[in-house]
This record gives structure tokens, C-alpha cells and sequence, in this order.
């Protein structure tokens, strides 16, 4: 057993292995307790359920105001033939054009009726949908300052952690040659900085970070006859905080947000959240990471969806 110093300056490392957390097990699980306590759910299927009724009562009316304008009509028909036979005194068809004129008078009466009682409706249904969105702008705004402030106090604690050498603690196997002793195959520099870049590996995964190092030390090591070493060893890493460790915590919490662009095939008006953010057949937005309710509206047609907003991404509402 031996102990030697090494010092390696300003080793950029960039590893594409296994993603490891920034986060520690508790803040992790702060994550996840927050999201599962804003996600929504129950207010957000409750909107798409209005949604599709406001869809279907305007799609009616639709096709109530078409029945009244055909049955007008008709009533207009029946009335000039109703004249025309009355003034040359004939009156065979007389009855029926004056019971034709009478459904037709009916069928819209009943029409009308209709539409009022859908239009009644449709206010209670914007009324609801005006409440879900405010109830959803104020959760995500909670939302948002919660993982906002989880953010900020993961960001000081490795701030505060990077300030000092982490101490990393190194074992497994390595392949030395069997006719030079362990402190020779220890010494090498490509063996140790081998051993060294594979632990950042272990410990930041993906993330690349500016570090520097020193103090390696061989705790144990035992070889057998065909070069295998099993060793233990240990170092000080010293990091760098710097923009790419701060995304990764933005990633890992939640907090980042991503360009959406909204298509249609007309100049629509969009809508998120009952927010206005734009009208053309292409609006972007930027939003950050959560579920959102989409309006597209044009000409008096709609269409809506609850979208879960993890990437950035190009909608299409066509009408």
C-alpha cells in the first residue's frame, strides 16, 4: 500500500454514460411532491369535458340556425302559393299550404327556443371555463414559485459543496501488466486519470463540468498473477459551478421552458389558459414545463386540447 500525490490541472470532462441526479434524495422527492400536488388533473379534464360541450352546443346552433333559414323558406313558399290560390279563388290546396305554414312556423318557434336554451348554456359553460383557467394561473404560478425556490436552494447548496474539494472515494479492477510492481502501473498517468475521469463519470453522468484534481491516493490494491488489481483509492475533485451544471438542475426540477409553436391553416386566435397569446396561422410561445389547455378560435369554430409540455413543439388546429 501506498500513498503518492498527483496533481491533474483543469481537466475538461464530457461524459455521455448513465445520467446521475444533481439532486440529493430529499429535494427529489420534494419534486415529485410538488408536481403530483399541482398537477391539475381533476381541473383539467374538467375543462376539456366543458370544452367539448361549448363545441358541441355551438355546433348545434349551427345547424339550428340552418333549419330556421330553410324552414323560412318554405314558410315563404307556402305563403306566396297560399296568396296566389286564394286570390284566383280556387283553394284546392288551401289547408295544406296554411298546416305546412303552421309546422314551419312551429319547427322554428322550436329552433329559436333551442338556440336560447343553448346559448343559456354556453354562458354558464364560459363562466366555468373562466374559473378552471383562473384556478389553473394561480396553481402553476404556486407551482412554478415552488420549484423556483427548490431551484435556488439546490443551487446554493452545490455552490456551497463545489466551494470545498469533494472527496471521492474510487474501487474496482484494472488490468496491469504482471511483470511491473502496483505502485509502477499506479504511477502512470493514463492509468490514473483513466481511474479518475470514470469516477466524474459515475458521479455527473452526462454533464459536463470543469474540474481540477489532486491527492490521489491508492488506500489498497492486490494483484494476482496475471496483472488483475483490485484497489481502492481515493481523491479531491475540485468543481467549477458553471451554466451547464445550472441547466441541469433546471432540467432536473422542472423549472426550464421550451419554444411552442401554434399552427392552423386559417389566421386563428389562440388561447392558453383563457390567455390570449396571439392570432396568425403560426404564434410562438415560450412556456414552461407543465400540462396547458389550447384554444384555437376562428370564425365562430373552436378547437381545444390539454397539452403536457416536456419539449418544445409545433401544434396544428385546422379548420
Amino acid at each position: 500500500m501506498f500513498k503518492r500525490a498527483i496533481l491533474v490541472a483543469s481537466v475538461l470532462a464530457s461524459f455521455s454514460g448513465h445520467a446521475t441526479s444533481l439532486l440529493t434524495e430529499t429535494e427529489a422527492e420534494q419534486v415529485k411532491q410538488i408536481r403530483a400536488q399541482y398537477s391539475n388533473t381533476t381541473e383539467l379534464k374538467e375543462l376539456a369535458k366543458v370544452n367539448s360541450g361549448i363545441f358541441t352546443l355551438s355546433s348545434e346552433n349551427e345547424k339550428l340556425k340552418a333549419t330556421i333559414l330553410r324552414e323560412q323558406q318554405l314558410y315563404h313558399e307556402y305563403q306566396l302559393k297560399l296568396s296566389k290560390e286564394m286570390l284566383s279563388g280556387t283553394e284546392e290546396k288551401t289547408d295544406f299550404y296554411f298546416d305546412a305554414m303552421k309546422k314551419s312556423s312551429k319547427r322554428i318557434k322550436q329552433s329559436q327556443k333551442k338556440i336560447q336554451h343553448n346559448q343559456e348554456q354556453l354562458r354558464l359553460h364560459n363562466n366555468k371555463i373562466a374559473l378552471l383557467n383562473e384556478s389553473l394561473r394561480e396553481s402553476k404560478e404556486i407551482y412554478n414559485n415552488k420549484l423556483s425556490s427548490l431551484k435556488d436552494n439546490v443551487v446554493t447548496r452545490l455552490k456551497k459543496e463545489f466551494a470545498n474539494p469533494l472527496p471521492m472515494a474510487i474501487s474496482g479492477k484494472i488490468q496491469c501488466s504482471p511483470y511491473q510492481s502496483i505502485r509502477a502501473c499506479f504511477e502512470n498517468k493514463q492509468t490514473t486519470s483513466k481511474l479518475i475521469n470514470k469516477a466524474i463519470e459515475d458521479h455527473f453522468g452526462q454533464l459536463s463540468i470543469t474540474s481540477s484534481n489532486n491527492n490521489f491516493q491508492v488506500k489498497s490494491a492486490l494483484m494476482d498473477y496475471d496483472g488483475n488489481v483490485d484497489y481502492h483509492a481515493s481523491f479531491n475533485l475540485f468543481v467549477q459551478y458553471n451554466e451547464n451544471i445550472e441547466a441541469q438542475i433546471v432540467k432536473e426540477i422542472g423549472v426550464e421552458s421550451f419554444n411552442i409553436h401554434l399552427l392552423s391553416n386559417k389566421a386563428a386566435s389562440f388561447y392558453i389558459d383563457g390567455q390570449p397569446v396571439g392570432t396568425g396561422s403560426d404564434v410562438s410561445v415560450k412556456l414552461a414545463k407543465g400540462k396547458y389547455a389550447i384554444l384555437a378560435k376562428f370564425d365562430g369554430d373552436q378547437e381545444s386540447t390539454i397539452q403536457d409540455i416536456s419539449t418544445p413543439v409545433s401544434l396544428t388546429y385546422n379548420f
